[in-house]
């Protein structure tokens, strides 16, 4: 399968908008280079980056649970 049109299968899945920009941007570089590794990895570090900026929004929501 082509890995364009696997990026662009799975944003129809995808409703997170950190997890919908990350597939946004690796289908935009495969539609201007085409598929790259390096663009690959890129977004897996975006990726990783987003899941920990998440972690944190959780752990302020949790704490402002005993305020509301």
């Amino acid at each position: 399968m082509d890995p364009a049109e696997i990026v662009r299968n799975s944003l129809k899945d995808v409703e997170g908008l950190g997890a919908r920009a990350v597939l946004n941007y690796v289908a935009y570089e495969f539609n201007v280079g085409g598929p790259s590794r390096d663009v690959v990895e890129e977004a897996l570090k975006i990726a990783q980056k987003e899941i920990e900026e998440l972690q944190k929004v959780i752990k302020i929501l949790q704490e402002l649970k005993v305020y509301v």
